[in-house]
């Protein structure tokens, strides 16, 4: 893995694929540059992103064949889904240097989290160049119950519709808001995911507002697919499901365009791809064996990328106490700046931990590497500062001691029927999709046995009430356990026991 290179990352990349001799990607990219040369703005640049449903940590069919769909696909960024656990192994297999384990994202550009105490973002942003932003979010979605499943099982549409409200609408919302924000702010955004849900755009015969791409759309967002091509008859772009090489996949599965790239902003989509299957005429770039049960999305864009703020981020939610860190920055006018280490919330005038100060360490690079042998275990912030000590932004991490393993607690041994739970945890990973999931005591059924579940947040440290929203039914009397689950995944990382009584 190499520091980035803005120049040499701007028109060389890593080029993979079965089908698509190089002859042809080398022609596509010169065509592109002399277009961009003539008439391009100044300020316009060209953006690959992907989207892309691994199945269960890229490993069920081969994981280097997962990483060689990424390299077919030939992005810039990508938006995983179903890493569980696998996101920086992934990276580091297809070629990619920068990875945000709490939005599950892959890119070829730094990347830095906008998270404070006071907001929880659902971006990244990306310094695309020295000095420019675009912000990138990527979301997976409840994939059951599945809207077109209960259309085919004899459902009305006034009850799909009303499931579709209830279950992945409020899930989407966050996404919708935060995004509409940036655009309003003329920050270009791009926003990749398994949506698990059909195009209203796709089902315009049937004039069916499926409301969770309605709403995105209604937000200043468009779907690059449908950009490129218009007519869903033509060009249906189906993701869910390739069917090969999984025989027990059903021949009666209904077949849907789920996995989306949509962007909002200053940007245009040019092209956009399916990446599949052999022997598929509908799919643009083929792999063999194709490795997940998603087709990918590629899309191509134009994008006027917006200035850049002061920003800074750390490279990991978390460090082992000894491990070296590494702290990323960005200043505005590549002034004269400082980084320093504060424990969480302490102020870096009196309670600098450890710090890198001066021009002739500060301005001629973008990051700095720090080690942690002599700091404490707890919560930090790194803080970047200007020539006058003025504080221009903020990250919070966490150094982790050298035995320290994920934990679960609750405040109390029993509780009654409809009684709200609080749980905290610590030391968890930090990653994008962590839940805690209610069990039966001792259940040895992780993947089916849950009775209801929370995420954490992506929050190494923290807690939540597993309220009336979370548990839609009452536990009955009995012995229960609450299990720390790792990304999306079925690793169980800590327990909590408690019993339930009348």
């Amino acid at each position: 893995m190499h520091e980035f290179d803005f120049f040499t990352a701007s028109v060389v990349r890593t080029t993979f694929s079965v089908e698509i001799p190089f002859i042809c990607v080398f022609i596509r990219k010169m065509i592109l540059l002399l277009f961009f040369f003539f008439f391009a703005p100044a300020d316009e640049i060209e953006i690959r992103v992907m989207t892309f449903n691994i199945w269960y940590g890229g490993e069920q069919v081969s994981f280097a064949q997962t990483a060689g769909v990424i390299r077919a696909a030939d992005p810039d960024l990508i938006g995983v889904q179903e890493p569980d656990g696998n996101l920086r192994q992934l990276a580091e297999a297809a070629g990619f240097s920068f990875v945000d384990e709490k939005r599950n994202i892959i890119s070829r550009y730094p990347l830095f989290d906008p998270d404070t105490d006071d907001q929880k973002a659902p971006y990244t942003f990306v310094l695309v160049r020295p000095d420019r932003i675009v912000a990138f979010a990527n979301v997976h979605l409840t994939s059951n119950p599945s809207g077109p499943d209960l259309l085919h099982e004899g459902r009305t549409p006034q009850e799909v519709l009303a499931t579709e409200r209830r279950v992945r609408l409020p899930e989407v919302q966050p996404y919708v808001k935060a995004l509409g924000d940036l655009i309003a702010r003329n920050i270009p955004v791009f926003f990749a995911g398994d949506f698990n849900t059909p195009s209203h755009q796709d089902w315009t015969k049937e004039a069916f507002e499926w409301p969770v791409t309605k709403s995105i759309a209604d937000a200043g967002l468009r779907d690059s697919y449908r950009e490129v091509h218009p007519d869903a008859a033509q060009k249906p772009g189906l993701t869910w499901t390739p069917g090969y090489p999984h025989p027990w996949v059903k021949s009666s599965e209904l077949h849907h365009r789920i996995d989306m790239i949509w962007s909002g902003g200053k940007t245009s989509a040019v092209e956009s791809k399916i990446i599949g299957e052999v022997k598929n005429p509908a799919v643009d770039i083929a792999v063999d064996p194709y490795p997940s049960d998603h087709r990918a999305v590629v899309s191509t864009f134009r994008v006027v990328p917006a200035p850049a703020p002061a920003l800074i981020s750390v490279d990991r939610p978390s460090f082992v106490q000894g491990s070296d860190f590494l702290v990323r920055f960005q200043t505005p006018d590549f002034g004269d700046w400082s980084v320093v280490v504060v424990p969480h919330r302490g102020a870096p005038e009196k309670d600098v931990v450890v710090a890198a100060t001066g021009p002739d360490v500060i301005s001629t690079r973008p990051s700095i590497k720090f080690g942690s042998a002599g700091i404490s275990p707890g919560k930090y912030d790194a803080v970047l500062l200007d020539a006058h000590t003025k504080e221009l932004a903020r990250t919070m991490f966490h150094i982790l001691a050298k035995d320290a393993v994920p934990e679960l607690r609750i405040e109390k041994s029993a509780y009654k029927p409809g009684e709200e739970i609080k749980v905290s945890w610590r030391n968890a990973p930090g990653m994008k999709n962590d839940w805690i999931g209610v069990y039966r005591a001792n259940d040895p059924d992780l993947y089916r046995g849950y009775i209801a579940f929370v995420y954490t947040g992506a929050a190494v440290e923290g807690s939540t009430l597993l309220d009336k929203k979370v548990l839609l039914e009452p536990l009955t009397p009995g012995e229960y356990e609450l299990r720390l689950m790792r990304e999306d995944s079925y690793v169980m990382l800590a327990k909590a026991p408690f019993g339930v009584r009348q």
